[in-house]
C-alpha cells in the first residue's frame, strides 16, 4: 500500500510561517488608535489616560499621538475617575469578637481595592513558569506583582455583602489622576 503525503509549495509555507511570524511580533498600539470611529467621552477619556500612562513607563510618542487621535474624532477627552473596589470576608479574620473581625474584613477590603487602583494605574507585572515532561505537563506556574503609590484615594462605599463579607470601592478623583501624571513628568 503507497501512501501519499499532500505538502504545500515552498512558497505558500514561506508565506504562512511569515504571516504566523508577524503576528508574534510585538507591535506598539495605542489606546486611542484601537477607538472605534464614534467612541463616548469616557471611552476616549480612558484612551487618552491609559497612553498618558504608558508615557510614564517610557514610551514618549503616545500623548502626541493620543491627542492627535482624539482631536481627529473630535473628542476633548477629560481626565476620568479611576474606581478600584476590593472584597473580604468576615470569618477569615483574627479578632476576639465579631466586631473586631468586621473591621478586620472592612481594613482588608480596603487594601484589596487599593491594590485594584494600583493595578490600574501602575500596571501588573505576570511571571510564567512551565515545565512539561514528555509532552505532559508537570507544573504550571504564574506569579503577578503590583508595585506603586496611590494617594488620594478616596473611599466611595462600604457595602455588606450576605452575613460574612464587605466590598469597599475606593476612587480617585479625575484631578488626582492628571496630579499624579504631571508629578510623575516632573510637570507638578
Amino acid at each position: 500500500m503507497t501512501r501519499y503525503k499532500k505538502s504545500l509549495p515552498i512558497v505558500g509555507t514561506a508565506l504562512t510561517l511569515s504571516m504566523v511570524l508577524s503576528a508574534c511580533v510585538k507591535m506598539p498600539m495605542r489606546a486611542v488608535a484601537a477607538l472605534p470611529s464614534s467612541p463616548t467621552q469616557e471611552t476616549a477619556a480612558l484612551a487618552v489616560t491609559k497612553d498618558n500612562l504608558d508615557v510614564l513607563s517610557g514610551d514618549k510618542q503616545a500623548p502626541a499621538t493620543a491627542m492627535a487621535k482624539a482631536k481627529m474624532l473630535g473628542v476633548t477627552p477629560d481626565p476620568v475617575q479611576i474606581t478600584g473596589v476590593g472584597y473580604s470576608q468576615i470569618g477569615a479574620q483574627p479578632g476576639k469578637t465579631l466586631n473586631e473581625r468586621r473591621l478586620m474584613a472592612m481594613r482588608a477590603a480596603r487594601m484589596e481595592a487599593m491594590r485594584d487602583l494600583t493595578e490600574q494605574i501602575h500596571g501588573l507585572q505576570l511571571t510564567s513558569d512551565t515545565t512539561l515532561r514528555d509532552n505532559v505537563i508537570r507544573s504550571d506556574n504564574l506569579r503577578g506583582m503590583v508595585e506603586g503609590e496611590i494617594r488620594g484615594a478616596k473611599t466611595l462605599r462600604i457595602i455588606p455583602k450576605g452575613n460574612d463579607s464587605y466590598q469597599v470601592i475606593l476612587a480617585l478623583d479625575p484631578s488626582t489622576v492628571a496630579y499624579i501624571l504631571r508629578s510623575a513628568r516632573g510637570q507638578a
